[in-house]
């Protein structure tokens, strides 16, 4: 049955199939290759020097029919299996049911985490529009791929299975993104170009590159900003990605391009304010 189910994990390795899929195949060919422990119990039954073996490998097959037949209930229905002593096994195997609560508490948060590029009052934020083209794309992609390399970066929904993330769908009314929270930049500044204005960021700032290009600063057009105020970077942080929503048999899982939460502090120009 190990055999059966090695060779199953390698060849879905090869296709990008989604856990609770991959799932359903594992439960399936598990449900199969334990009828060969039932064949073997029956063979040493049959002889009395062998029957302690038959009557251990009888005892195994219907511990491990019980577990498969929860796999079932779970993969197959949005039931709760009767008599399921899943967490007292998990409990029994070193399961921390707080670290869980703890993880699916920080999957729920939609606020990012992490000091802003310096302190800033909040009624000088403002909200942006940005934009972003491929070649900007394909940087923002990099970055993501370099800050989950490091560590500083997670797409695995903190590590919680499908039930979970359910939870903390339903209790948010919202898509639940793989990341979490929205992650932010390392390191960002903003780069002027007559009346343009990019992000720049990257993991610190000797490996920078353009990442979005601001379209709007509150309801004003950018060059409209620029004439008025001193703008500087207060925060950015990455959004987008993958990201699961309840459905009618489980989740459905969707995949949006990675994106860019801006917010800009600002101050008037000292020409503008002495007009004023």
């Amino acid at each position: 049955m190990l055999t059966a189910l090695d060779i199953l994990n390698r060849l879905l390795g090869y296709f990008n199939i989604q856990d609770k899929a991959k799932g359903k195949a594992f439960t399936i060919v598990a449900f199969l290759a334990n009828f060969y422990l039932l064949y073997v119990s029956i063979l040493n039954l049959r002889y009395a020097a062998y029957r302690l073996y038959g009557v251990l490998f009888l005892l195994l097959f219907l511990v491990l029919l019980y577990f498969i037949a929860l796999n079932f209930v779970y993969y197959f229905t949005d039931k709760r299996a009767k008599f399921d002593i899943s967490p007292k096994v998990e409990k029994l195997l070193g399961g921390n049911q707080a670290q869980l609560k703890a993880a699916e508490q920080q999957l729920a948060q939609d606020t990012a985490g992490g000091p802003a590029s310096g302190l800033f009052d909040a009624d000088k934020l403002l909200p942006t529009a940005v934009s972003i083209a491929p070649a900007q794309q394909r940087h923002l992609d990099d970055l993501v791929q370099a800050l989950t390399k490091q560590g500083a970066m997670t797409l695995n929904y903190q590590g919680l299975d499908d039930r979970a993330v359910t939870r903390v769908a339903q209790k948010n009314k919202q898509p639940v993104p793989a990341m979490g929270a929205p992650v932010p930049v390392p390191y960002y500044t903003l780069r002027r170009t007559g009346d343009s204005l990019e992000v720049i960021g990257g993991l610190n700032a000797l490996t920078t590159a353009s990442l979005a290009t601001v379209t709007r600063v509150g309801l004003m057009p950018v060059a409209a900003a620029l004439a008025d105020y001193e703008l500087a970077a207060a925060q950015v942080v990455i959004t987008g990605g993958e990201s699961k929503v309840p459905g009618r048999h489980g989740v459905i899982t969707r995949q949006e391009p990675y994106s860019l939460s801006v917010q800009l502090a600002y101050s008037p120009r000292k020409s503008v304010s002495g007009r004023q």
